[in-house]
């Protein structure tokens, strides 16, 4: 392979199966830090700390791009890890929140107090917003978007899904139908990461 080739995609060299050995730190190494970022996301979202948990994530991805990039792993695998890693964390606790809901969630009709109109007039676009409160008068801190019309007015009611235990804020978004579903996304891309990982581990040896 050339300088260049080495450079970009690592120096591995040998013909057939890898070494057993390098399999093996690749997939240790993948393992970890897929589990990591979505431990660390995961916890993060179910304790009230999504950014937090999405920030220790991103952390723990540069760590690895860095470990790679230490072990002379090719860098287009070593920029791929760090932004893969990135943005798993960053993806993760949204889709958690959406798991969370659709699998224990409960729609509640909520009462709009205030309509907010957002104009985007680089795009010439009108969307609104609404803050809603409980039928009880307890505000929610959460506004009502998708169902917060051209039409909306003060009083009227709108439906949110609310998590019974307040570990993930409400929506009125369209939630997938289930737990499973709403994880898929995130579960392949934590594999993609993990095999990431070992492929890197294995082309960085000669």
């Amino acid at each position: 392979m050339s300088y260049d080739g080495t450079f970009l995609w690592g120096p591995a060299n040998f013909s057939g199966r890898p070494p057993t050995r390098l399999v093996v730190e690749g997939l240790v190494v993948g393992i970890v830090t897929a589990g990591l970022i979505a431990a660390a996301a995961v916890t993060g979202v179910l304790t009230g700390f999504g950014t937090v948990g999405s920030v220790v994530g991103v952390i723990v991805g540069l760590a690895a791009a860095w470990y790679l990039f230490s072990t002379n792993a090719g860098r287009v695998l070593v920029a791929a890890v760090a932004v893969l890693g990135g943005a798993l964390a960053w993806w993760i606790p949204g889709q958690t929140a959406q798991a969370v809901l659709a699998a224990r969630g409960e729609s509640r009709t909520v009462v709009v107090t205030e309509v907010h109109v957002h104009r985007y007039e680089g795009r010439n676009y009108v969307k609104n917003s609404c803050s809603v409160r409980l039928p009880d008068g307890t505000p929610v801190p959460i506004e009502a978007w998708r169902s917060c019309g051209a039409t909306a007015r003060p009083g009227q009611h709108l439906t949110m899904v609310f998590d019974p235990e307040d570990a993930v804020p409400p929506t009125d978004r369209i939630l997938p139908a289930t737990a499973a579903e709403a994880l898929a996304g995130p579960a392949v891309a934590t594999l993609a990461l993990t095999a990431l990982c070992c492929v890197a581990v294995i082309r960085s040896q000669p």
